[in-house]
């Protein structure tokens, strides 16, 4: 049986600076199915742009950068073009993904649309929504 995909957005990988979580630990608890990881190509340039300001947010996304580095192997990077909420539906629904996200309209989406959607929880865990 191949691996469940699980998507995880651009605002989800922040959580670890804002709110010091392990998000792939807390993931693996979870989603407790053989799994495989997976972000859009586009993420990490968000990523990359976020990391050249300032301040909290280019601190947070430093640190989302090299969080994916350490976990490389873990984590499937997927080329688009399209924009990421786009790419993040259509992708869960062609291959039966959970989707982590923190995006309020993209997780109506989904979960109108029957995905599985993992989210932060009261500033202190992450848990399906």
């Amino acid at each position: 049986m191949p691996p469940r995909a699980v998507i995880i957005d651009t605002n989800f990988l922040l959580i670890p600076f804002k709110f010091r979580i392990d998000i792939l630990t807390e993931l693996e608890r979870l989603i407790d199915v053989h799994r495989q990881f997976v972000i859009t190509s586009k993420t990490v340039k968000e990523l990359e742009n976020l990391a050249e300001n300032a301040g909290k947010q280019g601190a947070g996304a430093r640190l989302a950068l090299k969080i994916l580095d350490a976990n490389k192997k873990g984590i499937e990077i997927v080329e688009s073009n399209k924009p990421v909420d786009l790419w993040i539906e259509e992708y869960a629904e062609k291959h039966g993904a959970i989707v982590c996200t923190n995006d309020i309209e993209l997780k109506k989406k989904l979960k109108d649309n029957g995905i599985k959607v993992v989210s932060l929880r009261g500033k202190t865990k992450i848990d399906y929504v």
